[in-house]
């Protein structure tokens, strides 16, 4: 693999919008890998989407647990998880900022 290929590539990583099935630390480190390296107004769109699924999946998740009676702290850990997502949405789509947005995206990562 050529040093053009690995451009091409990285080009491609933050060109495509991809698919989010879940809300794991795997999927958070790529999402911020992602959001890293976006650096036009269509990477940030796609990136807001990404975030928008991961918030909806989130979202999901705490109504599920209000409903069936989850641990306080448990809730209380999901309820933070999707605040810091769409603190990370915001950022990334009201200013562009990439950097807190992975802040952000790195601190939901050390709660799960």
């Amino acid at each position: 693999m050529t040093l053009q290929d690995l451009n091409t590539g990285a080009a491609r990583y933050v060109d495509d919008l991809t698919s989010i099935d879940d809300y794991t630390v795997a999927t958070l480190r790529e999402l911020a890998e992602r959001i890293g390296a976006s650096k036009e107004i269509e990477h940030m769109i796609y990136r807001e989407s990404e975030l928008d699924e991961v918030w909806r999946l989130l979202d999901a998740d705490v109504a599920a647990a209000a409903r069936t009676g989850l641990v306080d702290a448990q809730l209380q850990r999901l309820l933070r998880l999707r605040e810091l997502v769409i603190e990370a949405h915001d950022l990334v789509g009201n200013d562009a900022d990439t950097v807190a947005a992975c802040e952000r995206l790195n601190q939901a990562i050390a709660l799960i």
